[in-house]
């Protein structure tokens, strides 16, 4: 097979691409070897040859003991694209032109020695992330040591406020915040061929790589003091033999560290012969010289970075990917720590061992995922202070408490020695086991359940307004089960749980109500709930989109059982109940609720109307939503409020915020302040690119729900509402007040929608900016619903009294007595 063969590749069919690699790799592959790199073999691959041809490439999976994948791929392919698998380009182009497809050796040059007889010139590329656009004490204090060394240059990978912004420019030569979801190694890209320049690097004896995952626990002027004095062409804080995907390979099992110089003399051949390369350098804090910053194959990669598909293909192409091929290339590598050690050591107990032999940082990652299971990571601050007494641990733990999932630092902190000395994990009930042990429980009707919306790590609203209004019940024992977000919810009786922790699964046992956001499988991994539970879907609010689309039997597993015998053989599994009930607000919503949620029954849609309509009526709303409006009308200062909000959908089409021009944000600002308003903006949970706020520039308030958490405290101080299809606009409709929609990729999301928007939407629905612009002025204006608004609340609210939330709590008192639990 020749280059022709490759390029006519490009014109085959999907089945027939196919056909023609396996043809062309097959004399290259060996099947033993390969499954030695699938352990655990999913029981759907049948034939290897096709799996690596099909996905096993993409994993960087090795065919046989002379190819290494990524090798091939970042030396002679596009590291950036994934259109030809490099064993078909090899079997096609490269062998012919004698390309290489591993390490030629390991040899390393006598590396590059700093100037010492002027100041080295350093600079750093810092890598910060954070989802609530904050840039705090523990990350600022980090930046302020590399400062002392070297200019600082600072991308976020995400939305940071102005006053965010500013900190790290007091500290850095420059910052930026910029979504692009490709990790740390894409803002140092982006840093390095973009915002900084290669160009301007040059004038550098050294480059720094370092993210902000680490806590600073003493002065780097050792580390810098150190290593300055070594010949290296590059440096980093350790190195590690071994991560989590290959802790069971038996060759990363050595028991006492390695010192450095043997590793590069003598074994660095023999982690060539790895099945899956697992030697690295760690890449949170590295240090590149000239030889390394001056190589093309050096720039070809980190130029080439893009958002991976798993974090493991991040670690395996940009982390340990970067270390094999540096060394590959003859760059000669040194590191602070001057052995070798098993498995990340800064993530097992030897890390407090190396900050005691002077190493400078703390893994936070090691206090909060702790994936080796390192005991009494509870006690870490003692730990700390017994090996670095001047370390700000009160720093740290702010910054651990804000930014950590809550629920794996639970876990971490659980994980202790036994008294026979083994290490105790928790682990919850599987559950075949929860099941059995939730059919010998008592039954607990006080026992209500609230389960986090898994998405946001928050109660959905309809929930949280029902705990509002039993939560001080003393009657009813409150389980609220959480995930990564640190819950603080008021009222007697109220027990906080993370929802995958022994003591969660535990909780649910018996309890008369669970309360979830949509499905319970998805959200609690349990089937058949409804069986000894009244289990309710309190959904987000009023739609018309099929947020929940029609499930085949096999998306539900556990949910279906064989069809009852009779004298019609049954075609399909009849499905099991998945809910007890949803919550509804009118006949119509009802219809569509039923459509999202099958196999619900029409009995199981309550038309209890929705609880969190109650907080928008409310004369008087519960303490926390009134704490917040008043919070949003302080920023307002008497100013009208259009707030524009995004949705989340569910369309195959395309989702992407509107690309607002500088000219069309003009418009809009000086049309607001010509009507006495002010735009603010409340991006979905979790979105770190904030679009819109980004394009409006200071000229619109920050009403985000990381500001201000409870929605309808924001909906309450709102005058006119402008969303980017239904949702939350439908829901507005409560309050009598204009909303427009500003769907302008409808045409790309009809298909998902059960009703037409044109047809039941309150307000005008604009398909362009002039048309929006135009409707503004209208809408805001309006003194009284129009009567398309009047008839399209009546069509999809029926209760308007504020007494939805009580009718909700009813309707559960009477399925718990009516024996439904």
């Amino acid at each position: 097979m020749t280059a022709d063969d490759l390029a006519a590749l490009e014109t085959m069919s999907e089945r027939g691409r196919l056909q023609a690699e396996t043809a062309a790799v097959a004399p290259y592959f060996d099947e033993a070897y390969y499954a030695l790199s699938l352990p655990e073999l999913p029981d759907t691959v049948t034939d290897l040859l096709e799996h690596f041809c099909t996905t096993g490439w993409k994993q960087l999976r090795k065919p046989n003991a002379d190819f290494d994948v990524w090798w091939y791929w970042a030396n002679h392919l596009d590291p950036a694209e994934e259109t030809i698998n490099p064993l078909v380009h090899y079997a096609l182009v490269g062998r012919d032109a004698g390309l290489s497809t591993r390490p030629a050796t390991t040899a390393a040059g006598p590396g590059a020695v700093l100037p010492t007889d002027r100041p080295v010139r350093r600079a750093t590329l810092f890598a910060g992330f954070d989802t609530e656009g904050v840039v705090d004490e523990a990350a600022l204090l980090l930046l302020r040591e590399l400062a002392r060394f070297s200019d600082v240059f600072c991308l976020f990978d995400g939305y940071l406020p102005d006053a965010e912004l500013a900190k790290l420019r007091e500290v850095a030569h420059d910052a930026w915040a910029i979504r692009h979801g490709a990790y740390d190694f894409g803002s140092y890209a982006m840093l390095a061929s973009e915002l900084v320049g290669w160009e301007r690097l040059e004038q550098n004896d050294e480059v720094l790589f370092v993210n902000d995952s680490s806590y600073l626990v003493r002065p780097l002027d050792a580390v810098f003091g150190r290593m300055d004095a070594q010949a290296c062409d590059w440096w980093g804080l350790q190195a590690t033999k071994g991560i989590a995907m290959t802790r069971d390979v038996p060759e990363n099992a050595f028991p006492d560290p390695i010192p450095l110089d043997t590793v590069r003399e003598e074994l660095l051949d023999r982690f060539e012969e790895s099945v899956t390369y697992d030697f690295l350098v760690g890449s949170y804090f590295l240090a590149f010289r000239r030889p390394v910053l001056d190589s093309p194959v050096f720039r070809k990669l980190v130029e080439s970075v893009t958002a991976q598909r798993s974090k493991r293909l991040v670690i395996q192409k940009y982390e340990i990917g970067l270390t094999h091929l540096l060394i590959g290339h003859g760059h000669r590598f040194s590191t602070f720590v001057p052995h070798l050690y098993p498995f990340h050591p800064i993530f097992t107990p030897w890390a407090f061992h190396m900050i005691g032999e002077g190493f400078p940082v703390l893994k936070r990652f090691l206090l909060y995922q702790n994936h080796y299971d390192v005991p009494e990571i509870s006690r870490w601050k003692e730990r700390l202070l017994e090996v670095a007494p001047d370390a700000p641990v009160e720093v740290f733990e702010e910054n651990l408490l804000r930014t950590a999932p809550d629920d794996l630092l639970q876990r971490s902190f659980s994980i202790h020695t036994g008294p026979d000395g083994e290490v105790v994990v928790p682990t919850p009930m599987t559950p075949r086991q929860f099941k059995k042990a939730d059919t010998a429980a008592p039954r607990r009707p006080d026992r209500w359940v609230f389960v986090v919306d898994p998405a946001t790590g928050e109660l959905p609203d309809n929930s949280r307004a029902i705990l509002d209004l039993v939560g001080d019940d003393p009657e009813i024992e409150k389980i609220v089960l959480t995930r990564s977000a640190r819950l603080d919810v008021p009222g007697r009786n109220v027990t906080r749980l993370p929802q995958r922790s022994p003591q969660g699964r535990e909780a649910l046992l018996g309890a008369g109500v669970i309360l979830v956001k949509e499905r319970p499988y998805r959200t609690l991994g349990l089937a058949g709930l409804p069986e000894r539970h009244v289990v309710v879907a309190v959904r987000e609010g009023l739609s018309l989109s099929a947020t929940a689309r029609m499930l085949k039997p096999a998306d539900h597993p556990g949910d279906v059982h064989p069809s009852d015998t009779g004298p019609l053989e049954m075609l399909h599994q009849i499905p099991r109940q998945a809910i007890s009930g949803v919550l509804t607000a009118s006949a119509v919503d009802r219809s569509a609720t039923l459509a999202a949620h099958w196999p619900a029954r029409f009995t199981e849609a309550w038309l209890t109307g929705i609880p969190a309509h109650d907080h928008l009526v409310a004369e008087v709303p519960p303490a926390e939503v009134a704490a917040q409006e008043q919070g949003v009308r302080d920023l307002l200062r008497g100013r009208r409020l259009v707030l524009l909000a995004t949705t989340r959908r569910s369309s195959t089409g395309s989702a992407k915020p509107y690309p607002y021009s500088p000219r069309e944000i003009d418009a809009l600002v000086t049309w607001a302040e010509s009507n006495d308003a002010v735009w603010g903006i409340r991006d979905l949970r979790g979105d770190l690119e904030r679009a819109y706020l980004r394009r409006f520039a200071g000229s619109a308030l920050d009403l985000s729900a990381q500001r201000f958490g409870r929605t309808q405290a924001v909906l309450r101080a709102t005058d006119l509402l402008v969303t980017d299809h239904d949702g939350i606009g439908l829901d507005f409709m409560a309050t009598g007040r204009p909303v427009v929609s500003f769907a302008h990729d409808l045409d790309d999301v009809a298909d998902s929608l059960l009703f037409d928007l044109e047809h039941l939407f309150p307000g005008p629905v604009c398909r362009d900016f002039d048309s929006f612009h135009a409707a503004l002025s209208h809408a805001l204006d309006s003194t009284e619903p129009s009567r398309r608004y009047r008839r399209t609340r009546d069509l999809l609210i029926d209760h308007l009294d504020g007494r939805s939330t009580e009718r909700a709590v009813e309707r559960l008192r009477l399925e718990l007595e009516g024996g439904a639990a």
